[in-house]
């Protein structure tokens, strides 16, 4: 049961990390098909590719970033969900180069806080194996 439990959360750790590299590589195409084509946000989304948008939990369906950002919000750290909030706000309401200068800025500060936490992982993954063992060791010795 430990073990398990473990594992999960292991994965879980994992699926965070994925979810922001989702999220910064998303930001860079939005980025380019402003730049380059000038295309509206809500048409972005919708001719993304599945595989862009599965780390970030979402679908071609999905028509705005706020819907989006709304589905893969558990997987976020509160700092991450702070940008990303700001960056769906903030984003389709000025000229070109100022929606580039937007996506600039955030997918470094998302790519600042990635690394952050990656090289956080580590020490989070051991207190996550350490707790779950220890609930379990903890729930053998009451059950025994």
């Amino acid at each position: 049961m430990g073990c398990l439990g473990a594992l999960t959360l292991i994965n879980l750790e994992r699926k965070r990390l994925q979810a922001l590299d989702g999220w910064i590589e998303l930001i860079f195409h939005i980025r380019t098909r402003i730049d380059c084509y000038l295309t509206p946000i809500g048409e972005i989304l919708a001719t993304a590719d599945r595989e862009l948008l599965k780390p970030c939990m979402g679908t071609p369906s999905d028509s705005s970033l706020e819907a989006l950002l709304q589905k893969s919000r558990f997987l976020l750290s509160p700092e991450a969900n702070r940008l990303l909030t700001a960056f769906a706000r903030e984003l389709g309401g000025s000229y070109r180069e100022e929606q580039v200068k937007r996506c600039d800025y955030y997918a470094d500060a998302l790519r600042r806080l990635r690394d952050k936490e990656f090289d956080q992982l580590p020490a989070r993954l051991r207190v996550r194996c350490a707790l779950c063992l220890c609930a379990a060791i903890g729930a053998a010795i009451l059950l025994w």
